[in-house]
């Protein structure tokens, strides 16, 4: 996120006007680590949204591969300040404690300890990863299969930015239909549970 969160505002909201708002974000869902982008508009079609932003990240694979030692140092150091801050206020803290006893992790010195981690990341370790989770397509240029889940909430609006929103008969049958896709999922990864994530600080 600190790596791509300025270039995608510059190039879809700065340069391109894709959208009024386009944001990405680091997430921490029970143990499970992900980053979500989001990208609002009212000229372009949520398909064309969720393939301008596989294009974004097509192509920012070769500006972090010609990044060079200061910059990235750069970027490291400025994560490590952001997670080494003190909290605003009592608030911000005890919001910061409670989702730790919430999750079940009750790793209250967290930030600490992945401003610490960062110092082994490496920018072939960045690369690595970005390949593996972020990068639409192999080194080779074949599409590669990635764990993603796409939300698209298209107006109710008439013309080509609405295109694909579905046509719903019967609402009734909306949560049925949701929870069938749910038991789908679950099949998919067959039931499969993730354990917490901890952080080795040696």
């Amino acid at each position: 996120v600190q790596v791509l969160e300025e270039p995608l505002f510059c190039q879809l909201r700065t340069h391109e006007g894709f959208g009024y708002e386009v944001s990405c974000s680091a997430r921490w869902t029970y143990g499970i680590i992900g980053m979500s982008f989001k990208v609002v508009t009212a000229s372009k079609s949520a398909n064309e949204v969720s393939t301008r932003i596989d294009d974004f990240l097509r192509s920012f694979r070769s500006e972090i591969d010609s990044m060079d030692k200061d910059t990235y140092t750069e970027h490291l150091v400025g994560l490590a300040k952001n997670k080494l801050e003190m909290y605003d206020s009592l608030d911000e803290e005890c919001s910061s404690h409670w989702s730790e006893i919430i999750e079940g992790r009750y790793d209250f010195d967290a930030c600490r300890k992945e401003a610490h981690c960062l110092k082994s990341i490496t920018k072939g370790k960045l690369i690595k990863a970005y390949d593996e989770w972020l990068n639409p397509e192999c080194p080779k240029g074949n599409p590669k299969k990635r764990r993603r889940m796409v939300f698209q909430v298209i107006g109710s609006g008439d013309g080509p930015v609405s295109t694909g929103r579905p046509v719903v008969e019967n609402w009734k049958a909306v949560g049925d239909e949701i929870d069938d896709l749910i038991k789908k999922f679950h099949q998919s990864v067959k039931n499969e549970t993730w354990g917490r994530v901890t952080f080795d600080s040696r």
